[in-house]
């Protein structure tokens, strides 16, 4: 079955992707946590602020679990 994803051009797969990645990023830093009583917008700032998990950390989470699951 075709999909719209397949009528895209290389670049437009490319940005179609890029896209979700960011929406999903967005979802996970602010719009997930806007009423998250396990981890509020201000819980995650805070563990970033004091050092609690790093942006590189959390960066490398991401990357450990995208590459678990597209194996």
């Amino acid at each position: 079955m075709k999909t719209s994803f397949d009528s895209l051009d290389v670049q437009g797969k490319r940005e179609l992707i890029s896209g979700i990645i960011e929406t999903t990023i967005s979802n996970f830093l602010y719009y997930d946590r806007k009423n998250c009583e396990l981890l509020s917008v201000d819980d995650l700032e805070n563990a970033l602020r004091e050092k609690i998990i790093t942006e590189e950390e959390i960066i490398e989470l991401f990357k450990e679990h995208l590459e678990h699951n597209l194996v």
